[in-house]
């Protein structure tokens, strides 16, 4: 009997590893038909506001381990989901009226990769540098619609822990549907 314990233990822990490996679900955005999937044990929701010029943001923050930046700081990574009902301009327009309200640097513009369905969207990898802080932050950026939705998801840490987060960051992107 002694035997067999230890390898219904290692059955029962490579059962629970393989249960948390797809433990995580698809989440709805309430009123479309997109979804994305969130490691459930890395990322947890922070909450949900409206924009003061309309729409409603869903902020979830990285919390999977610790992420600290070249200079000891720690870092929170987030996902910022940006949702705007009848909105009747085109994702450029959208795309530029966020960046009136925080101005970045386009690193790289696509319209056909992670985070955006086959239909067509507009991609960013962008760059900026906060002036209170002082840090480097990179981000990727998407844009599309959901027939008269317009939806936003951003992904943000700073420059010297994008790397880091990259892998997170293309999960939750090619997760998007």
């Amino acid at each position: 009997m002694k035997k067999t314990a230890p390898i219904r233990t290692l059955i029962l822990a490579l059962f629970l590893a393989a249960f948390a490996a797809t433990a995580s679900a698809q989440l709805q955005i309430p009123g479309t038909s997109v979804s994305y999937r969130l490691n459930s044990d890395d990322w947890r929701y922070i909450r949900t506001f409206e924009h003061p010029g309309g729409g409603d943001i869903y902020l979830y923050c990285y919390v999977g381990h610790v992420v600290v930046d070249m200079e000891g700081d720690t870092i929170l990574p987030f996902l910022r989901i940006f949702v705007v009902r009848d909105f009747d301009g085109d994702l450029y327009e959208l795309a530029y009226n966020r960046y009136e309200e925080l101005p970045y640097q386009a690193v790289n513009e696509y319209s056909k990769g992670p985070g955006l369905p086959a239909s067509g969207g507009l991609g960013y990898v962008g760059a900026y540098t906060n002036p209170s802080d002082q840090k480097g932050y990179q981000f990727y950026m998407t844009y599309f619609r959901d027939r008269r939705t317009s939806i936003e998801f951003r992904l943000e840490t700073t420059k010297d822990t994008f790397g880091e987060m990259d892998f997170e960051f293309q999960d939750i992107l090619n997760s998007i549907k």
